[in-house]
């Protein structure tokens, strides 16, 4: 079996194999950045961040959700959500009500401003989503949406397994 051999610098001149998935995995990395690619120079076209975007479009799915109810569903990181909201309420966007049953909540909805936005946003999100799935067959998607729901939980523990 031949070897790689190691040159003076005590490094071997080549990488070692990659591991099973190697590829997927790369396909999957690429995708997303793509995908990201896209959507932010779509969003941007219309004045809105990725961010903002997802905020609007969970909050008009979601009328009435809490600030930490959204932090939680959202990709933005939670010390970001309350900064990004006022913004947002700046902007003349996002409402935060209270809350009737408890002071301390406040619940987020949209304004009509905010609501246009949100629905020009989906849009955009609608035709990437339509683009990215056009080449595949339902049983296709059926498999991606499976195995990624499968790799998430793996993903999961992983990451709960990592705090300290």
């Amino acid at each position: 079996m031949a070897t790689a051999k190691t040159p003076k610098s005590g490094k071997p001149d080549r990488a070692p194999s990659s591991p099973h998935g190697t590829l997927a995995w790369l396909a999957v990395v690429r995708a997303y950045n793509l995908c990201d690619a896209v959507m932010t120079s779509r969003l941007a076209a219309i004045g809105l961040r990725v961010g903002e975007h997802e905020v609007l479009a969970t909050i008009a799915t979601t009328p009435g959700i809490t600030q930490q109810a959204l932090a939680a569903r959202c990709f933005v990181a939670k010390s970001g959500v309350s900064m990004l909201l006022t913004q947002m309420e700046a902007k003349g966007w996002v409402r935060r009500d209270s809350d009737d049953a408890d002071a301390r909540v406040r619940r987020l909805t949209l304004t009509d401003d905010g609501m246009a936005m949100a629905q020009k946003g989906l849009a955009v999100q609608a035709e990437a989503v339509t683009a990215m799935v056009a080449p595949a067959t339902e049983e296709e998607l059926k498999t991606v949406a499976d195995t990624m729901d499968r790799v998430s939980v793996v993903l999961e523990a992983m990451r709960a397994g990592n705090k300290d």
